[in-house]
């Protein structure tokens, strides 16, 4: 039996403390840090474990330089003190690394004034990351047109190892053991909280078909980030807050052996910045930063997309930038925390990214809106806070998790110089349950092979049949119809969208 067969084992006959609604890297977070303080917990996601928000940063993790262009010290100081607390006590799955500011050269800020901000940066981090220097000669000079090879401003933040989504999955996974379940593709269909046993009645369906059980929490914790306000709505809770969505996207370039060092570019009249991000075999280019009005819009790449960062790059590089040299496309939506008062006209980027915490005055129920990688451990604690001031946990002591990565079995995949963990494994500990959960978000496949791992001529497409062989357990016809649904997602998402642009 498989981790998640044994979590829908444990949902239909526990009785948990917290029900977690969400699996992306707030809930993720929460999950792991109650789990291991002893309460009992179910975590629960409609789709995969990280696949929304939580599968398309650019792996950053900073301390709120954005924040230092409307004095919003607070904010920095709060996420520079999150980022220090992560690379300390999540080392190596957090680690520092150099970042490179590059100024512009034409209507930009000051280069003397940008490096005192990055040093009031470094203050406010209490300096516990290297100080700024100014650097006139450094590697990635050969990359950029030539105004921009004069100066560079290196600093420090920190960066996730491997990727985002499976930062999250990790964290899940650490903790689903006999008292704690989790589990993906699961829906919460609705549910009712019973005020005479003081125990919350969830309806779950599996929308993979197998299983459809009552599970009963004391408490329920709404993580579910861009779907907060509709969850919120089928359980008729009011909070103060709601999202306001902001969409960003990365191209996924080949990466040039002189990329070793994200890049920060100056560019747009709001103080906007795009990236170059080093990842694997790729950079990754980007992001937008685009209001949205659906949560549909914020997870599709448009081709106005790809050619506002396109138009970009052949301003930016030092060489032709064009489709030819794109390996992927990353896309994501930003909930943005706001009062449910607020008219909606201020640029996206003049909000905060900081995260809110709203408990329901009549029930046992907390919402989270908004917030980042950065603040997620913050966040959980301020939940787990609010949660330990009302009830004590079920085992009232520290649990420590469960996960060894050595006993990870490794596999290969055409395209790629470094192994993967292999099909079979993450089907057995990782809640891998399609061919998108592997390639996308148990690794990196999609992101590093083109095409989304069938390759610029669908010469992989032999290898995507084979593991949806495997998890369809040799159903060919099954596997087939796994196979179609993927190459026509691959059309759409990323085929249609290049022939456009």
């Amino acid at each position: 039996m498989d981790k998640r067969q044994e979590s829908w084992d444990i949902a239909s006959r526990g009785l948990f403390d917290v029900a977690i609604v969400g699996g992306g890297i707030n809930g993720a977070c929460l999950f792991h840090q109650l789990a291991g303080k002893g309460y009992t917990v179910l975590l629960v996601d409609k789709g995969d474990f990280a696949g929304g928000t939580s599968q398309a940063s650019a792996m950053m993790i900073w301390g709120g330089l954005l924040y230092l262009r409307n004095l919003d010290i607070p904010s920095v100081f709060g996420f520079s003190k999150s980022r220090d607390a992560m690379i300390k006590d999540l080392h190596p799955r957090v680690s520092a690394r150099s970042f490179r500011y590059i100024p512009a050269t034409k209507g930009g800020r000051n280069r003397h004034f940008v490096h005192f901000c990055l040093y009031l940066y470094w203050l406010l981090g209490l300096f516990n990351r290297n100080a700024p220097v100014s650097q006139e000669f450094f590697e990635e000079a050969s990359l950029l047109k030539p105004p921009l090879q004069r100066c560079s401003l290196l600093y420090e933040e920190a960066f996730l190892k491997g990727s985002d989504a499976k930062f999250v999955v990790n964290w899940i996974t650490a903790h689903v053991n006999p008292e704690n379940a989790a589990i993906n593709y699961c829906s919460l269909g609705g549910g009712e909280f019973n005020a005479r046993e003081k125990l919350w009645f969830l309806d779950l369906t599996d929308t993979l078909g197998e299983y459809q059980v009552t599970a009963r929490a004391r408490y329920v914790v709404n993580c579910a980030g861009v779907w907060t306000d509709e969850i919120n709505n089928r359980f008729c809770i009011e909070t103060p807050y709601r999202h306001i969505y902001s969409k960003g996207v990365f191209l996924g370039l080949n990466r040039p052996p002189e990329h070793r060092v994200p890049l920060i570019f100056e560019m747009g009249p709001n103080g906007d910045a795009l990236s170059l991000v080093p990842w694997g075999p790729v950079s990754l280019w980007g992001p937008t930063e685009t209001k949205v009005e659906s949560i549909e819009d914020g997870f599709r790449v448009m081709r106005s997309d790809v050619e506002f960062l396109l138009d970009h790059a052949e301003r930016t590089f030092n060489g032709p930038v064009d489709k030819s040299h794109i390996v992927s496309l990353r896309c994501g939506i930003r909930p943005l925390a706001v009062k449910r008062s607020f008219n909606g006209n201020s640029c996206s980027l003049d909000l905060s990214r900081y995260h809110r915490i709203a408990r329901a005055s009549d029930v046992p129920w907390i919402s989270a809106y908004g917030g980042k990688i950065t603040g997620c451990i913050s966040l959980a604690n301020k939940i787990r806070a609010h949660i330990s001031g009302e009830m004590m946990p079920a085992r009232p002591h520290k649990v420590e998790s469960s996960v060894k990565i050595q006993d990870i079995e490794w596999s290969t995949f055409p395209g790629l110089t470094k192994r993967v963990p292999s099909l079979e494994w993450c089907m057995e500990n990782e809640f891998c349950c399609t061919i998108e959960d592997y390639l996308r978000r148990r690794t990196n496949i999609s992101q590093w092979v083109p095409r989304e791992g069938l390759g610029a001529n669908n010469e992989n497409l032999p290898f995507i049949k084979e593991l949806a062989l495997k998890i369809s357990k040799n159903n060919g016809s099954e596997a087939d119809k796994m196979v179609g649904e993927y190459t026509k997602g691959v059309r759409m998402r990323f085929d249609r969208v290049l022939e456009k642009a």
